[in-house]
């Protein structure tokens, strides 16, 4: 069984990431215009994700698994050497590099939620 091609990981990591990003903007895109400065009545309205930022969260997550399993999991599974450049080229190192920003992404709004308080007074 040949492996998977990153391209099979688009739309894994797409989706982790505007869940990440929409979970985010509740706790840590408001907490991030504050620390630079920038200032509004119109940032209050960003709480109005808050109820779903677990859920997106939670999206995010198991979108990462599926994405993860894709990028490192299938190539143990099939110990093919490194012939066809779709299956370890640079496309599959950008996938797994975006694969790690997407899940540090991912751990911000789990983050905030428990280190918020420490900037806010």
């Amino acid at each position: 069984m040949p492996e998977p091609s990153a391209r099979n990981t688009t739309r894994p990591l797409a989706i982790a990431g505007i869940a990440a990003l929409l979970a985010s903007t509740c706790c840590v895109v408001p907490l991030v215009f504050a620390l630079v400065g920038v200032s509004g009545a119109w940032i209050a309205h960003l709480r109005r994700m808050e109820p779903y930022s677990g859920a997106l969260t939670a999206l995010a997550a198991v979108a990462l698994m599926t994405a993860g399993w894709r990028l490192y999991g299938a190539q143990r599974r099939a110990a093919v050497a490194c012939e066809d450049p779709a299956t370890c080229g640079p496309a599959k190192t950008a996938a797994r590099w975006m694969f790690w920003v997407l899940v540090g992404l991912t751990l911000l709004p789990i983050v905030a939620q428990y280190t918020a308080h420490y900037f806010y007074d």
